[in-house]
């Protein structure tokens, strides 16, 4: 146990302690909450994300290799990865554009 602990747990247990009513410990009004920023330029971005949703992307292309050779399938495909960027945070969803980018840029 810590200094601080064991100092609090002598003066509980000494005599002629008397608890201490909450009123006197809390804050006579409610604290408010914090607001949080807004985020700006569409998120935080991190690499780990990125490369998540980059190998969640890929993955999902070798899933559906045979829509690749399908007439229309590329189009379908790269809806599917759309499908999977909604509700997703912002670096994720930049890493699966990435791979959307790459299956479009086939496609031509």
């Amino acid at each position: 146990m810590n200094l601080l602990a064991q100092q609090a747990l002598s003066r509980a247990l000494a005599r002629g302690a008397r608890p201490v009513p909450a009123a006197e410990v809390l804050p006579a009004a409610p604290v408010p909450a914090p607001v949080p920023a807004p985020i700006a330029d569409g998120g935080h971005f991190d690499r780990v994300g990125y490369l998540e949703g980059r190998k969640h992307a890929l993955d999902i292309v070798r899933d559906g290799r045979l829509l690749l050779e399908l007439q229309g399938g590329r189009s379908q495909l790269a809806d599917r990865l759309r499908q999977c960027m909604q509700s997703k945070p912002a670096s994720f969803a930049q890493g699966v554009a990435s791979i959307i980018a790459l299956v479009q840029e086939v496609a031509q």
